[in-house]
This record gives structure tokens, C-alpha cells and sequence, in this order.
């Protein structure tokens, strides 16, 4: 297989998400009113000196405008976006104004990794029965880019007079956090996210891109928190690897695939 530059890998990978985006994106709405694009695009500074002329965020899959909540039913709000270096999403639990969702701080530690191009997910789950309407943000950020949607959850008729209280008893994981697809030069060191919301605590492990578990090594090392740590990818570093988290309850996969880029000057 021909080894692909960067800014080639970007447009296929940006094609692709947008024709995934169109299949997909109805199935989590309330109705067709809702088949709308609610992301709004922060103003974007001024570029700096990377790969890429400019830092750049979009969208592969926004999450629903509205979405109404189920008695005893628990809720997972889906957030997709691709974009260079390697994005990071949050969750923002009510109104802020657009002012304040432009300046909000990350809880997520940004990588150093100005050549990346990620296809990130983010989920967040409601495992509680709402008393109230409440706005869901996804904010997703890049270097000097900022991109968000929201969703409005609106609770049980049943529920809306009620204390609102967390479903009791054990919970299957939910990987909640994770990366469809990571591109990098070849020789960079990349981390793979892979976090989970289960009751009791999952345990997680990775398989490589021969389907086989990943065991500690010079070169692959899955962190306390459940990321795959691979040092300075090779050619044949690439495929699919795959997350599995497992409680007593059940268990989730998410799989992301990594590929390891030429670079142009080699």
C-alpha cells in the first residue's frame, strides 16, 4: 500500500465523515424538525507555523437538538469531530452564553502533537431520572479552534415533581471516550484514549493490530487510566486496535484505527 502524506489523508478522512455524518445522524432524533446542524464555530485566530496553514475542527457527527427522556431509561448523548493535532471534548452541563463556552478552560490535557490528525468520540451519559430540562454541551477544541452543539434533555412527564436520584444497582461499561481514527508521522509517540463509565469500575485491555492482547513493552504500554501509550509508531504499527472494558455486569468495545504517515520530507 502506498504511504499517504498528511494533507491527502485529511481530505479522504474528511469526505468519509461526511458521508457518515448524513447516514447517521437522524437515528438518535426526537423527529425530523431536529435534522438540523446546531454546531456553531468559535472565530478562529490567527495560524501559526505547523503542518497545517491553520488549526482546523469540524463536526463528524453532532449530537440531536433535543431528546426526551424515558422513565428508568438512561441516556448517551454522542459527540463526533475530527480535526489536526489532536482534538479534545468536554461536557458542559447547562446554559453558559456562546461568550462563555469560547473562554471555558479544558479538563482535558492537550497533546503535543502538531503533525496528528484525530477522529475523536465523546459520550455523555445520564444514569439519573431528570427533574427538570436541562442543555448538554459538547465543546470541542484544537489549538486556537473552538467548535459546539447542544442538546436539550427533557425529563419524564411522570418525573418533573420529583427529587432526582441515580439508577440503583450495577452498570455494563460504556466506553465513553475514545478515537475512531489517529494519523501521525512516522517516529511520533501517540496515546489512544479509552475511558469508561461503569458500576462497579471496568477493567480494561487492548488488543493490537493482529488481534492479539497488548502486554507491557518498550514500545506499548496501556496507562492506569485505560490509554494505549505507543512509542514512536512504524509502518507496521498499522490497523485496527481494539479497547474492551469488562465488569461483572458486561462489557464495550470501541476501536480506532492508527496510521502511521510518511513524512514528506524523509
Amino acid at each position: 500500500m502506498q504511504k499517504m502524506n498528511l494533507h491527502v489523508c485529511a481530505l479522504a478522512l474528511l469526505l468519509f465523515g461526511s458521508i457518515a455524518t448524513v447516514r447517521g445522524r437522524a437515528v438518535d432524533l426526537v423527529d425530523d424538525s431536529n435534522d438540523v446542524d446546531n454546531s456553531i464555530e468559535a472565530e478562529e485566530e490567527k495560524p501559526r507555523n505547523r503542518a497545517f496553514e491553520a488549526d482546523w475542527l469540524k463536526f463528524t457527527k453532532t449530537p440531536p437538538t433535543k431528546l426526551q427522556q424515558a422513565d428508568g431509561a438512561t441516556i448517551e448523548i454522542v459527540c463526533e469531530m475530527m480535526g489536526s493535532q489532536v482534538p479534545s471534548i468536554q461536557w458542559v452541563v447547562g446554559h453558559l452564553p456562546r461568550s462563555e463556552l469560547d473562554d471555558l478552560d479544558s479538563n482535558q490535557v492537550a497533546e503535543e502533537a502538531p503533525s496528528a490528525i484525530v477522529r475523536v468520540r465523546s459520550s455523555h451519559i445520564i444514569d439519573h431520572v431528570l427533574s427538570e430540562a436541562r442543555t448538554y454541551t459538547c465543546v470541542g477544541r484544537t489549538g486556537s479552534k473552538t467548535i459546539y452543539a447542544s442538546t436539550v434533555v427533557h425529563p419524564p412527564r411522570s418525573s418533573r415533581l420529583t427529587p432526582e436520584k441515580t439508577y440503583p444497582g450495577a452498570q455494563k461499561p460504556r466506553i465513553i471516550y475514545t478515537e475512531k481514527t489517529h494519523l501521525d508521522l512516522m517516529g511520533s509517540n501517540i496515546q489512544l484514549p479509552c475511558r469508561v463509565h461503569a458500576r462497579p469500575r471496568a477493567e480494561v485491555t487492548w488488543l493490537n493490530n493482529e488481534n492479539k492482547e497488548i502486554v507491557q513493552g518498550h514500545r506499548h504500554r496501556v496507562l492506569p487510566n485505560g490509554d494505549l501509550l505507543i512509542s514512536e509508531i512504524k509502518w507496521e504499527d498499522m490497523g485496527n486496535y481494539k479497547c474492551i472494558a469488562r465488569n461483572v455486569v458486561g462489557k464495550d468495545t470501541a476501536d480506532t484505527f492508527v496510521y502511521p504517515v510518511l513524512n514528506e520530507e524523509d
